[in-house]
């Protein structure tokens, strides 16, 4: 935890530690923000009182106590300020709005056009944020501003979108200028990964905490924590995954990606693709990623029914997912994988009850726990991860990554 100074000139960066130790611990009392910052008591006072005055904390009733005077417990008021996060997968839209308390005031998911025009889907996200804000009934001067969470990769210092595989036509795509033009809120853009990543950070309760995030949606991808922190890289593309082979003698798709990686073990694509050449599904536009997606559905589905040919498919896509995680532990000497993103909960009932043992036939360092969880956040991992990231960047005493703006 930072700590506050008591020079004037850092007033500002004082307040910003005070809400921070109340925000994740709430009940504090003015004694414990002492203790916790270094401030003198006074300027506890001084900024408590700002903080009450702006809406932003508020008193609550203090517990029965034994003797003397009790404290006077204090706690975020959860509608002084609220973010936006949108999550951009190439299948569906979502969007959340998050208040200050951490909670998710509302949240819509929506296809994702598939047009090759990128500022129709700027257009989609604009009024999809003003329509989240005007049905939650907050005040807009609330809303700290607007968090996006995309595919790589990204200029995240310039607001760029590069060149995502999944989604043609958006190469140098200046979407956070444009978000910015296009709702009037201040922008940040970041990696779907590292969103998730610090969304399931945010609902941890471990600490210190060390985890891989294995991200599954119309791709995959990668980031890691390490003693509470979400690693970035870089550029801020950690992540890119999708090419680590896990079997080498994997069938040959007819897709773009590579034979025999990990994205070809476990995309919906590939699993369509799979599906369909054994005759369990038509093939869907392959263009078409929501008709994509609704086809893995279909698959999961027909699992989850006993199929044999569903099942043997996502079987042999537990074993290489396996592979490809049991790379990630050795690698980077991790003691716990959590898996999420969009596509997750679909998969889980077929993967989550073999992988830890598959995991760990992988490794070279014999351990005797290496756990392998479910996300504990949801499909909207990303969406929420952006929305924590704006919380983070104009409220958390410490400097961001990321760029705000036009």
């Amino acid at each position: 935890m930072r700590r506050g100074s008591n020079q004037l000139r850092l007033a500002d960066f004082n307040q910003a530690v005070v809400l921070d130790v109340v925000r994740r611990s709430p009940g504090v009392s003015r004694a414990d923000l002492q203790r916790e910052s270094g401030l003198s008591s006074q300027t506890i006072s001084n900024i408590t009182r700002r903080l009450i005055d702006d809406n932003l904390i508020c008193e609550t009733t203090p517990g029965e106590t034994t003797r003397g005077r009790p404290s006077i417990p204090l706690v975020i008021d959860r509608d002084g300020a609220f973010s936006v996060g949108v999550h951009i997968d190439p299948a569906r839209l979502t969007t959340v709005l998050l208040d200050l308390d951490g909670e998710v005031r509302l949240q819509r998911q929506q296809r994702t056009p598939q047009a090759t025009n990128p500022p129709e889907v700027t257009a989609l996200i604009a009024d999809s944020v003003d329509a989240l804000i005007t049905e939650a009934g907050v005040d807009r001067n609330r809303v700290l501003g607007l968090g996006i969470a995309a595919p790589g990769p990204l200029d995240v210092q310039a607001g760029l979108i590069l060149d995502p595989p999944q989604l043609p036509n958006w190469r140098n795509v200046q979407l956070r200028s444009d978000l910015h033009e296009a709702t009037g809120l201040p922008v940040l853009l970041d990696k779907d990964v590292t969103a998730a990543a610090t969304a399931e950070l945010r609902s941890s309760k471990d600490s210190p905490n060390a985890f891989v995030f294995l991200y599954l949606g119309s791709g995959v991808g990668a980031s890691m924590v390490i003693d509470n922190q979400v690693f970035r890289g870089t550029t801020n593309n950690i992540g890119e995954i999708g090419d680590i082979i896990v079997d080498p003698e994997a069938e040959q798709l007819e897709w773009s990606g590579r034979r025999g990686g990990l994205a070809s073990a476990c995309v919906p694509e590939a699993l369509v693709l799979q599906a369909a050449h054994l005759g369990l599904l038509p093939l869907p536009n392959l263009s078409d990623y929501l008709a994509i997606d609704d086809s893995c559905t279909a698959l999961c589905d027909l699992a989850a029914a006993g199929d044999g040919g569903a099942t043997r498919i996502l079987e042999r896509a537990a074993g290489r997912v396996a592979v490809g995680l049991g790379v990630l532990v050795n690698l980077l000497d991790m003691p716990r994988v959590v898996v999420g993103g969009p596509l997750w909960n679909r998969l889980s009932t077929a993967f989550l009850p073999v992988l830890p043992e598959l995991v760990a036939q992988e490794l070279v360092v014999e351990r005797e726990n290496v756990a392998v969880e479910s996300s504990a956040v949801g499909e909207q991992v990303a969406a929420l991860g952006a929305a924590e990231l704006v919380m983070d960047h104009f409220l958390a005493p410490r400097a961001s990554a990321l760029m705000v703006g036009p």
